[in-house]
């Protein structure tokens, strides 16, 4: 297998794309309508607005998500992230993880760009897990059951009765790698994992109608700073099949920061993007896919994007730099293509902070949003699987 250069160009921005949710009760039913008298203030209409919006595109932000459960509203901030967190950033903290324990499921490369000129790794040996029984297998005796239903080679086939394009067939089938980098410095060395390729997993959402089984197919999809390129597979005078070609995917780089003086941390290291097939919103034939691209600049505190495991086992996500969190969901009765897009800053800090209604009851999620100019700080807590939030900021507002 070899690999495509990639660029070490890095820039400021933060930009993530997404679209709807949904609801056994209709995804716009689930819109709250508390806009404040007008006597207020108009920064306070402003900032309820704001909050009406957030709490139907993303509950994710307040803790109030669960991918498990149909009931649960799906916003397009909640696919976005959910995606994110379930998907590269937990595949790669998982397969560092099964690296430091086991090595026996990964193939070594003495070059992992062999050949391609590479700007970035043209010279590193790198170790390869791929192959879906090898991934599932290998990822199971570090976080068993979670990745059995995963698909971590998505055909043509399994897109099939889907309104969609010749460019998405092409963009959400192939296969996943797991790359982890060797380095001459052994303090850096196999610290660095790249998650490459095309990988498909389960969520639940009911529209209160027939389907309630969802799928997200999520593809690196190369218009991030790394990409990797595999080999085309060779025929036989007896192959009836066409000889595949060299497929190029994108690439999402975690670096884990060996000097770190609070637990584990983990480092986006580049801009880093990925997309995301939703087919869920029964409002359209069309699939409404969701565009994720993170920007993060190591050292630069307004803009490394970063997740920290304390030692005390809270986790923290920071992504200070949003530049855009922007989608569209298709209504019909109330016709509507529900625009929205915000702009600022992500914080979580808590346990489980990804899935925090399955946290043990008592659990506290904090909080810090800065979202078209209005700072959302407070917290959630966990009362036996039912959230209660409560604002800090703004002070004149309730959630």
């Amino acid at each position: 297998m070899n690999f495509l250069k990639g660029t070490l160009a890095l820039s400021l921005s933060y930009l993530l794309v997404a679209c709807g949710g949904g609801g056994s009760d209709g995804y716009y039913d689930k819109v709250t309508n508390n806009t404040p008298p007008t006597t207020q203030s108009e920064e306070t209409i402003k900032a309820q607005k704001t909050l009406d919006l957030l709490k139907t595109e993303g509950q994710y932000l307040f803790g109030n998500y669960d991918p498990n459960d149909s009931t649960t509203a799906k916003g397009y901030i909640d696919h976005a992230l959910d995606t994110f967190s379930q998907g590269p950033l937990r595949l790669a903290t998982d397969v560092k993880k099964l690296f430091d324990t086991d090595k026996s499921n990964f193939k070594y490369y003495n070059v992992c760009f062999a050949g391609e000129g590479n700007q970035i790794y043209e010279n590193t040996p790198c170790y390869v897990l791929q192959g879906e029984a090898n991934i599932k297998a290998a990822l199971n005796k570090i976080s068993p059951n979670t990745y059995q239903n995963w698909d971590f080679n998505v055909t043509k086939d399994q897109l099939n009765s889907l309104k969609i394009s010749p460019d998405q067939i092409s963009k959400f089938t192939g296969e996943a790698f797991l790359i982890i980098f060797d380095n001459q410095n052994k303090d850096k060395a196999f610290n660095d994992v790249w998650v490459a390729g095309v990988f498909g997993y389960p969520y639940k959402q009911s529209w209160g109608l027939t389907q309630t089984d969802q799928l997200r197919i999520v593809s690196m999809n190369g218009e991030g700073e790394y990409n990797v390129t595999s080999s085309p597979k060779t025929t036989t005078p007896s192959t009836i099949e066409p000889e595949e070609e060299a497929k190029t995917y994108g690439a999402l780089s975690i670096y884990k920061d060996p000097t770190s003086k609070d637990g584990e941390l983990y480092v986006l290291q580049n801009n880093s993007s990925f997309d995301v097939l939703i087919n869920d919103n029964p409002n359209t034939p069309n699939v409404e896919p969701v565009s994720f691209i993170v920007s993060s600049v190591p050292g630069d505190p307004t803009a490394l994007a970063t997740y920290r495991i304390k030692a005390n086992l809270d986790q923290v996500l920071d992504l200070p730099n949003v530049s855009a969190i922007s989608g569209i969901r298709i209504e019909n009765e109330l016709p509507s293509k529900n625009e929205q897009s915000f702009t600022g800053s992500i914080h979580l800090e808590g346990r489980n902070i990804f899935t925090f209604k399955q946290a043990l009851n008592g659990s506290i999620l904090k909080f810090k949003h800065a979202l078209n100019g209005i700072m959302f700080e407070g917290q959630s807590v966990n009362q036996n699987g039912k959230i209660s939030t409560t604002l800090t900021q703004p002070n004149n507002i309730k959630y």
